[in-house]
This record gives C-alpha cells, structure tokens and sequence, in this order.
C-alpha cells in the first residue's frame, strides 16, 4: 500500500513539473521592416520549442508559428507594404536552412483588421 502511494506522489509531482515547464516564457524582441514591425519570440516548451508572433505593438498581433530552435527559425522582411515571413528549417545533415514555408501580409489590411 505504500508503494502505491509514493508512486502516485511522484506522479502527480512529474504530472506538475511537465505542465509548469510548458508555460509560455517570453525570450526576446526582434526589431524587423525598418523598426516598423516586431518579431516576439516565447519558449513554450523546455525541449527548445519556440513560439513566434509578429506584431506593430499597437494595431496587431500575429501568431506566426512554432520552431525548433536549434534547426528553425523565422525570416521577416518587407518590401513597401507587403511583409514576407519565412520559416527556414535544416532539413538535412548540411546543417544549410533552407524555406520550408512562405507568408506574406498586407501592412495597410493588418492595421486595419486589427
């Protein structure tokens, strides 16, 4: 009987430690588009996953995705009112990132859907 109960403590305790280390945690702020726009980047798991969001700190926020830092990340540029997203990711040994996913946004439409 005492076991059991020392193993459902442990439990409980692995149960509270893996969701307490799955909380969004925020990690830093690119600036991106000439200071126009920003990349928010949060850890939302203690594995390396990151989570990314884009946002002009006023009009709106844009989630962009989530990456394995070690292999992937998140480009940002733009060109007049259009801004381009990619995610890069290693998709072999070369360790080279290559596009694996492409998004653009309209300036003018972001700001005005909010």
């Amino acid at each position: 009987m005492m076991k059991a109960i020392q193993i459902e403590k442990i439990f409980y305790v692995g149960i509270v430690l893996l969701f307490s280390g799955c909380v969004k945690k925020y990690k830093r702020t690119t600036k991106v588009c000439n200071n126009r726009l920003y990349m928010e980047v949060y850890n939302v798991n203690p594995a390396g996953v990151d989570a990314a969001f884009l946002t002009d700190s006023v009009n709106f926020r844009i989630y962009l995705g989530k990456f394995d830092n070690e292999h992937e990340n998140f480009n940002c540029y733009c060109n007049g009112d259009t801004v381009f997203i990619r995610k890069l990711a290693s998709i072999d040994t070369s360790k080279v990132r290559q596009v694996v996913s492409k998004t653009t946004y309209s300036l003018k439409e972001l700001t005005k859907s909010k």
